[in-house]
């Protein structure tokens, strides 16, 4: 048996598995947990919202524990990160067996499984005493039997990979730390929360319930009963926790990838995406008459969004690179696949990857705002690959990115609007936007003129010349700032549409501005009067 284990675990560990292998197995995992949680249950009516808030949250919530454990015996062990992650995804498959160990012990009716709640003091005693003497509810039976039979392996697996026998024990314990925080997470985020106003001590399991199973609204959604309650909060905490898990993960791993990614994020367009968003929901409350309220879950929801929308323009970022490489071996030598920092597959995975995080993430927030975020993504393929590639042609590949920005204001109003549509935008406001983004977005097109000539992209520099080109998009933007008095009817803009149009149209003929710098200028511009449009027309 000494001999035997050892050859197990070798074959597992060098399994040739790939990454979407690894995905497509981990979700299956997961879906047959549900599976067997609903079929012990006898399948009982449950709503399509509820189902899919039980997968995001239990999806989360494993992956999130996976995630730990892989980064923490990487480090530790100091070994292989693709040997670590074949051996966790066999041990995940102890994860099926609490609803079933829970159904046997409680002969068929079943115990209610999610979370222990408790102030500090209570979760002091916890930990001493394997969560506490409550095994019918929160963390069950089954779940401590889950709990025990992964922090032995653990143990054991430490200990035939090191053969040291005090790293082994230090594992042990820390993977039941981990496991602990896990299982009584709603009650540190209460403590974190409500800690400061009402004392740290002072937190209890009834704070911790009124804040995760009372009814909410978080902006315009409604939620109504209990257990999708706690699905759809945890699911928005453990979002953004798995973002910031990640982002640590390969910056400390991966660091010099990851600046190189991070550096070719156009930030000047993460800022703009952004903005729309914020935009949108102001624009929403103003046209609503709706408010928004500012507490822990409506702040969460905003920044999963603004994640999700981050997500998607980087997921565009990839196609686009991915299309441009030629374009980019001229004009933009530093991007990661023309510099080699990734290989085409690997890029790809990437882009992939952003893709299903912002459809997930924002369909967390909101089903309707995942929907626009696909037609985003929809419109990003057809502005950059073959066979329409609307990239190469002047004004429509503007007007396409134009109708894409808008989709993002749209998620804003969507989000704060009561009925969460966006029938209470006014129109004029719309057709300044398209008009307005339309003119003034070929700006991003004059530092990639020499590329964009050679491979027949027909941007309005490479028609018309740097020169000329400047002018026309000058004077779009100065018409877009003059249409704005137009649509909104407003005659004491007009001064300072002037002054505004004619400060970006001079900052855009000025040979001496960097054009890689011109989106930062004309950004700074529009911020500005855009400021001063909402004090004079709306408030």
């Amino acid at each position: 048996m000494a001999k035997f284990l050892p050859k197990i675990i070798d074959r597992i560990e060098n399994s040739p598995v790939t990454f979407w292998f690894w995905l497509a197995s981990f979700s299956a995992i997961i879906i047959i947990r549900i599976l067997i949680e609903n079929w012990l249950e006898g399948f009982r009516s449950r709503s399509g919202l509820f189902i899919f808030y039980e997968f995001t949250h239990t999806f989360l919530f494993f992956l999130i524990a996976y995630l730990l454990f892989l980064w923490i015996l990487k480090r530790i062990l100091s070994a292989d990160f693709r040997k670590i992650s074949n051996v966790l995804l066999w041990g995940y498959l102890i994860i099926l067996t609490p609803p079933i160990a829970d159904y046997i012990i409680s002969h068929g009716k079943g115990f209610w499984s999610f979370y222990e709640f408790d102030g500090l003091k209570g979760l002091i005693t916890r930990f001493f005493t394997f969560f506490g003497s409550t095994p019918e509810i929160g963390v069950t039976y089954g779940v401590r039997i889950e709990v025990a039979i992964a922090i032995l392996f653990i143990g054991l697996y430490s200990f035939l990979k090191s053969k040291n026998i005090l790293k082994s024990l230090f594992l042990f314990l820390l993977s039941y730390l981990v496991f602990f925080v896990l299982g009584t997470f709603p009650s540190w985020i209460t403590i974190a929360v409500k800690g400061f106003s009402k004392g740290f001590l002072a937190v209890t399991d009834v704070d911790v319930a009124q804040m995760f199973l009372t009814p909410a609204r978080i902006f315009s959604r409604e939620i109504p009963d209990i257990v999708s309650t706690l699905n759809i909060k945890m699911s928005l905490v453990y979002s953004l926790v798995l973002i910031g898990i990640v982002l640590l993960g390969v910056f400390f791993d991966w660091k010099n990838r990851f600046l190189a990614f991070l550096k070719n994020a156009r930030f000047p367009q993460l800022i703009y995406h952004g903005g729309l968003l914020m935009v949108g929901m102001g624009l929403a409350v103003i046209f609503t008459d709706s408010w928004i309220t500012f507490n822990f879950f409506n702040v969460s929801s905003f920044l999963v969004l603004l994640s999700s929308i981050f997500c998607a323009w980087l997921a565009s970022v990839v196609i686009n690179d991915i299309q441009d490489k030629d374009i980019d071996k001229i004009t933009n030598q530093t991007r990661p696949l023309a510099t080699g920092t990734f290989t085409l597959e690997e890029y790809k995975t990437i882009g992939w990857i952003l893709f299903l995080v912002s459809i997930l993430f924002s369909a967390i927030v909101n089903f309707k705002i995942a929907l626009l975020l696909l037609v985003y993504q929809a419109i990003a393929w057809l502005y950059s690959c073959w066979p329409l590639r609307l990239k190469r042609f002047a004004f429509v590949s503007t007007f396409v990115s134009a109708i894409a920005s808008l989709l993002i204001l749209f998620s804003g109003f969507i989000l704060v609007s009561p009925e969460q549509n966006i029938k209470g935008l006014p129109f004029s406001i719309v057709a300044l936007l398209v008009i307005g983004y339309t003119l003034a977005l070929p700006i991003k097109d004059f530092k990639d003129v020499e590329g964009d000539k050679k491979n027949g992209v027909y941007t309005v520099p490479v028609l018309f010349g740097e020169q000329w080109g400047k002018i026309i998009v000058g004077a779009g933007i100065f018409l877009s700032f003059v249409l704005s008095v137009i649509l909104f009817n407003e005659p004491r803009l007009f001064w300072w549409a002037l002054f505004f149009g004619g400060l970006a149209f001079w900052i855009i003929i000025n040979k001496s501005i960097n054009p890689r710098r011109l989106p930062w200028w004309i950004l700074g511009v529009v911020v500005l009067y855009g400021m001063i449009m909402m004090k004079v027309v709306f408030l």
